[in-house]
């Protein structure tokens, strides 16, 4: 439109120049070479408004890109390509910032999600420091109840031992108790020998001046343990005799029925001595008199 009336007044001032120099025509020209000088200083003025205002708008969409990229990498999004060239810088600059604001509103949702994962994480270490506190309640009490248990477990062990001590001792007691209970003694020697020890003695029968009739041997009621030989009943089941082929005769309580010899006349017996049953052998006393 400006090109057009410039064209109109250049033609209009040729008209006039051609119609000759009245005052007319010299006031039409000097306006028309003003209207032309302001046109086109008007023109130039635009022009460089122009160039500065796209600048402008090109500065302003380095940063916006600047931004733009930034964003971009911490969201992990790629930008979406535009085609540039087809729009006008302040179109494009639109296009720019709603593609700005799409990656700022990621971020941004992004940034919501972490603080709810955060708020969650912190609402789980709570419940976790909860469990924690209560488990090392728990740990303080069953330490509290194993030490109890511990010390209990040492005055017990203690008294097992002192148990064990005594019993050990009544073991002891009960062997000695039961070594004497078995132990058992013999003599086996003539007559006149056992006479003369004081370990049998003659009771009963009449004193003739030659024989003594109804006289009995017995075993003395203070004998001499001395001469007596110590045997366990337990083990000491076969007495050996002096002499194998004398005869002997037990004059104390024992019972050959329970024993048993190479050869046997009621209460006299030849070779040794065998006991088959030692408790009821030496059930009658512990002391065995053997007179040949």
């Amino acid at each position: 439109m400006k090109t057009r009336s410039l064209s109109l007044v250049i033609l209009t001032v040729a008209g006039l120049a051609a119609c000759g120099d009245s005052k007319e025509h010299k006031l039409a020209d000097s306006m028309a070479t003003a209207k032309a000088a302001e046109q086109q200083r008007l023109t130039v003025q635009l022009a460089a408004q122009k160039d500065s205002l796209t600048r402008v708008v090109l500065q302003a969409d380095d940063f916006i890109q600047h931004i733009d990229s930034s964003v971009s990498r911490v969201i992990g999004k790629t930008k979406k390509s535009t085609k540039k060239g087809t729009l006008d810088p302040l179109a494009q600059q639109i296009e720019n910032r709603k593609a700005v604001m799409e990656r700022v509103d990621a971020l941004v949702a992004r940034a919501r999600a972490t603080a709810s994962q955060l708020k969650k994480s912190q609402e789980d270490n709570k419940v976790l420091s909860a469990q924690l506190a209560n488990d090392e309640a728990m740990i303080n009490d069953l330490n509290a109840t194993i030490q109890h248990q511990s010390a209990t477990i040492a005055a017990l062990s203690t008294r097992v031992d002192s148990l064990n001590g005594v019993t050990r001792q009544m073991g002891e007691t009960i062997a000695t108790l039961e070594a004497q209970h078995n132990k058992a003694f013999y003599v086996i020697s003539n007559e006149d020998e056992l006479l003369k020890q004081g370990v049998i003695v003659h009771e009963g029968g009449a004193n003739l001046l030659i024989a003594h009739p109804g006289r009995t041997i017995q075993i003395a009621r203070t004998a001499d343990a001395s001469a007596f030989t110590a045997v366990d009943q337990r083990s000491s089941n076969v007495i050996q005799m002096p002499e194998g082929d004398h005869r002997w005769r037990i004059v104390s309580r024992q019972s050959l029925d329970y024993a048993a010899v190479d050869e046997r006349d009621d209460n006299t017996f030849r070779g040794n001595l065998k006991i088959t049953d030692p408790t009821k052998f030496w059930g009658p006393s512990r002391f065995l008199v053997v007179v040949e």
